[in-house]
């Protein structure tokens, strides 16, 4: 509508277009000008006689989309009008109302009051809409004394009127009146009680308190909760002074409560107030220690303090001295807590070593890894029966993490190689393998002389053993120990291995879903039973592989590895992830080759919400295989829009691990990520004494020539039965290589996408490596437009990849670049004039199929007007149904956020692994379901840094020129869409 129309319509027919052609913003607007620019009758004639549905739309709009909203006058104006109609308009009271605005608010309440009455309507009408609405605007500042109070009794008199207990919580907008009251009347209106109170509290806690002369505290209270006992039971005052006072007269319930309220004050009070705290729990627990015992007992992490600790040590504290190990093993949970802690445990540990007896073994672990050697020889005579008691992991390794601080001689004082039970034993195991001195080794054989070991475990000593030159340490092992012992190490010393392996008899029922022939003709040249026990080791094995099932694996070739492990995979797959066959994926790393990669994505895609954890299992194997295939599907994964939030996590977890396992960063891991498959140096298969050579042509089709030079797309089929498995195996690695290099290009795309928008660069040498000698790349990416970047001394900047792999720029000119530049994708942004319009016309010349659009990329950058506040806003208002808005940000690449209060999604996020940041766009109330034309107001777009602790901000306007483009491109498509 015109705004010619807008005022010359009647309010009635602006009424009757509201969610049509005219908005409720506008509608106020223009009735709010009509009632002050010489159009007052009309509009006093409309308030008072339209509906109730209109009143209520005004009552809903505030802040910039109401005018009174922001002036008193103003909104007084409009209450005269809608107050005796029962309606407030919304207004920020406590900087627009005044003397003169309150006195007319108190006349506007009391007719309304007396209207009520008269009309027995019902309260929430009357006193709730005076108390609701109306109270606010009658206290301001320089307000009378006498009418502080006053306000504040007719307040009280009107609750009691309409019947609200005193613990109402609403209906009480007096704060403004209680921060004005004297000492002696705050204190006077606290003993009213109920919500009153509580607001007198609060202000007195937040605006007096802390501005009492040092020492002086609460002590102005003390008088009045010696009165009020049962409000300082609800008031929640740490204070000494008042715990003490209420001490006396508590029973065992209360006192509880007041045990750990002086237990808090110690944790977070100053040095000063702390002193007469821990004064008044000396006198306290000397009187009664119950209350004390038992909050540490079962509130022990949440009590305990470092003061507390140091102050009951010190006086050697009979009742309180036991709970503390236990307290302080809950609370140091965290490495932060840990170092604070660390001194007084150690001296705790050695003055008390019975105390640790009385710790969980969930919390033990806790403080285990701050103990030194004195307080490991004080305390290990305690620890030996609670590990042998424990079967806990955690346990076991937190004392193999300590085992430098422990004396070997200690650990055979306390019988650790004296026959130990099993849980005894496989700690000593632990702790003696990661010890540092070589005199551990005597200690080892023993261990292995014991016959205790299992064949895993029997083979990790053996390898140790061998390292401290003592091979022949562990010969005189006994009969129980050689039944399911063996050492890869006598082996390598002319003993057969084969035949130790004949003598481990028990094999683990876990190797039963995988005990078939087809599965152990894999393991050849290794007899059935080599492989049944090189499945068993892996079975039993705690992490990972044991030495045996090193030494065992060493004997089958590499292809037969590569098999085996597919059909662990494969096995597993069909168990559906079974987690107690997930043992035999052990025998992956190193061995698995590209063969597993697609059977395993598969299951990921399959588990992805029936069995989410499964899921993440098969993306941690995934990563486990380390070739740069599997990586690229572990990064196809991670970037996935179809995939749950824990896949990603997990897969973003292996991709980390991946790069850190390389020395570089995860993005320049994503450089590395386009495997050529052995294609780029010459792949060559064999058949008996057949040799295939297999070419990559332009059409990314591969090609199988034979030593004669002649050429067919598949390999030739064999009479020979004998030779049928070879060339089944080499006719199924060319097909998985035909299948991989499909998925290979399919990703180029998107990634070559990621690095346009983000205005990735490449140092020359590397982008040489990358793209220019890749055998793939260079095909695929022919149709790309690249730019030199810090090359002055040419006269184009950009070009192309021709067909016979040299550099054109847009008039077929060679291009030489110069050594120092470094390269990037193209981008219109940062295009020189005409630039974009001489690409056009020779990619159409040429018939190229672009991989990604550079020419048709938006390059208007966001004005400086749009960054505010560390945020990119759009470049004007946006609201649009929230099916638009979900599709468009979904093409984009954003995900939904975390679900809020509402129910709803306040943000899409856009991640960026290439450049390490995550794009955060904010909107209003969209709920995680669909709800078909509900408006969306955009709000802004955040950037966070994940190269950085917690994902920091970062500053948009820093953001690359291609990046900024893209974003404004967004920002444009999604405000086309609102328009149409």
């Amino acid at each position: 509508m015109s705004t010619t129309d807008l005022h010359a319509a009647s309010l009635s027919d602006l009424y009757d277009q509201l969610h049509e052609s005219l908005s409720d913003e506008a509608f106020a607007a223009e009735l709010d000008a009509r009632l002050h620019d010489g159009r007052a009758d009309e509009a006093r004639t409309f308030l008072r006689g339209c509906e109730e549905r209109c009143l209520n739309i005004l009552g809903h709009l505030s802040g910039s989309d109401a005018p009174w909203s922001r002036d008193g006058e103003r909104w007084l104006a409009f209450a005269r009008l809608t107050v005796p109609r029962g309606h407030v308009l919304s207004g920020r009271s406590e900087e627009l109302t005044n003397a003169h605005v309150a006195a007319e608010v108190r006349m506007l309440a009391e007719q309304w009051l007396a209207h009520a009455r008269s009309a027995d309507l019902p309260v929430y009408k009357g006193i709730g809409l005076v108390l609701g609405s109306l109270l606010p605007w009658l206290s301001y500042p320089g307000m009378p004394y006498d009418e502080v109070t006053s306000t504040l009794d007719w307040a009280l008199a009107l609750r009691e009127e309409a019947g609200f207990r005193r613990n109402h919580e609403y209906h009480a907008a007096w704060k403004p009146l209680v921060a004005q009251l004297n000492d002696a009347d705050l204190l006077r209106y606290a003993a009213v009680g109920g919500k009153l109170f509580d607001d007198v509290l609060d202000h007195y806690r937040n605006e007096r308190q802390p501005r009492q002369p040092k020492g002086q505290g609460w002590k102005d209270w003390l008088p009045f909760f010696a009165e009020h006992p049962q409000l300082f039971d609800k008031s929640y005052i740490d204070d000494p002074d008042l715990i003490g006072q209420r001490w006396a007269s508590a029973g065992a319930p209360r006192r509880e409560e007041l045990a750990a309220l002086l237990l808090s004050q110690l944790t977070y009070s100053q040095r000063a107030e702390r002193t007469s705290a821990l004064q008044l729990l000396d006198r306290l627990v000397a009187e009664d220690p119950a209350p004390f015992a038992k909050q540490l007992r079962e509130n022990g992490r949440y009590q305990i303090s470092l003061a507390l600790a140091m102050h009951v040590m010190k006086h050697d504290d009979a009742a309180l001295l036991p709970l503390l190990l236990p307290a302080m093993a809950q609370r140091c949970d965290r490495e932060d807590e840990l170092r604070r802690y660390r001194s007084v445990i150690r001296e705790l540990v050695t003055r008390r070593p019975a105390d640790l007896a009385e710790v969980p073994v969930k919390d033990l672990v806790n403080v285990l890894p701050v103990l030194d050697t004195a307080s490991l020889k004080a305390t290990l005579p305690t620890l030996t029966p609670l590990i042998a008691g424990s079967s806990a992991k955690g346990l076991r390794a937190a004392m193999a993490g300590l085992a430098a601080h422990i004396p070997l001689a200690s650990l055979v004082d306390a019988g650790w190689l004296n026959k130990p039970p099993k849980n005894l034993l496989l700690t000593c195991r632990d702790v003696l393998l990661a010890h540092p001195d070589p005199a551990v080794g005597p200690l080892l054989a023993q261990l292995l002389a014991g016959g205790k070991l299992d064949a895993a475990s029997a083979s990790s000593v053996q390898q140790r053993l061998q390292q401290l030159g003592l091979t022949g340490q562990g010969a005189s092992v006994s009969d129980e120990s050689q039944a399911d012992a063996a050492s890869p190490a006598s082996a390598a010393g002319g003993v057969d291995l084969e035949a130790q392996l004949a003598s481990i008899k028990r094999l683990s029922a876990a190797i039963k879903p995988f005990d078939t022939p087809e599965l152990l003709a894999l393991c050849a040249p290794l007899s059935e039973h080599a492989a049944r026990v090189l499945l068993h080791v892996s079975a039993i094995a705690e992490g990972g592989l044991p030495p045996l099932a090193g030494a065992l694996l060493a004997r089958i070739p590499a292809d037969n590895r590569a098999r085996l492990a597919l059909a662990l995979v494969q096995q597993w797959i069909a168990s559906e992830g079974e987690p107690k066959q997930r043992w035999a994926l052990r025998l992956l790393p190193g061995h698995a080759d590209d063969r597993v990669v697609d059977a395993l994505v598969s299951a990921v895609q399959a588990w992805n919400r029936p069995r989410l954890q499964r899921a993440a299992a098969a993306v941690e194997h995934l990563g486990e295989v380390d070739s740069l295939y599997a990586l690229l599907r572990v990064q196809e994964i991670s970037e996935s829009r179809s995939l749950k939030d824990q896949v990603q996590r997990t897969a973003r977890i292996a991709l980390r691990a991946a790069a850190a396992r390389r020395k570089m960063s995860v993005p320049e891991l994503f450089d590395e990520l386009t495997p050529d498959f052995g294609l780029g140096q010459g792949l060559t298969v064999t058949v008996g004494p057949q040799s295939y050579r297999v070419e990559l042509q332009g059409d990314l089709s591969l090609r199988v020539t034979n030593d004669k030079n002649k050429a067919s797309k598949t390999i030739p089929a064999v009479k020979d039965e004998a030779l049928k498995p070879e060339w089944e195996a080499a006719t199924a690695q060319l097909k998985t290589l035909s299948t991989s290099l499909k998925t290979v290009v399919k990703q180029q795309a998107p990634r070559m996408l990621a690095a346009l928008v983000s205005g990735k660069r490449w140092p020359l040498d590397r982008w040489q490596r990358l793209f220019v000698a890749h055998p793939l790349l260079r095909i695929v990416g022919r149709s790309l437009i690249w730019r030199a970047e810090d090359a002055p001394g040419l006269a184009r900047t950009s070009f192309r990849l021709a067909e016979d792999f040299s550099l054109v720029d847009v008039e077929d000119e060679t291009v030489t670049l110069p050594a120092g530049c470094s390269i990037s994708l193209w981008h219109p942004a940062t295009a020189q004039p005409g630039e974009r319009e001489a690409w056009q016309t020779y990619m159409a010349d040429y018939e190229l199929e672009p991989l990604v659009d550079q020419l048709g990329a938006c390059a208007e950058q966001p004005a400086p007007g749009q960054f505010k506040n560390g945020m990119l806003l759009p470049p004007a208002p946006i609201t649009l149904a929230q099916e638009q808005l979900g599709g468009l940000l979904k093409k984009f690449g954003y995900r939904p956020g975390p679900v809020g209060d509402g129910p709803s999604i306040n943000e899409h996020v856009w991640r960026l692994p290439a450049l390490e940041l995550s794009l955060e766009l904010s909107h209003g109330y969209f709920p995680p379901y669909l709800d078909l034309g509900l408006p969306v107001a955009v709000e802004g777009l955040r950037v966070h840094d994940l190269s950085k602790e917690y994902g920091a901000s970062a500053d948009p306007a820093r953001l690359p020129k291609p990046l900024l483009a893209t974003l404004q491109g967004q920002w444009l498509a999604l405000a086309a869409k609102a328009a149409a």
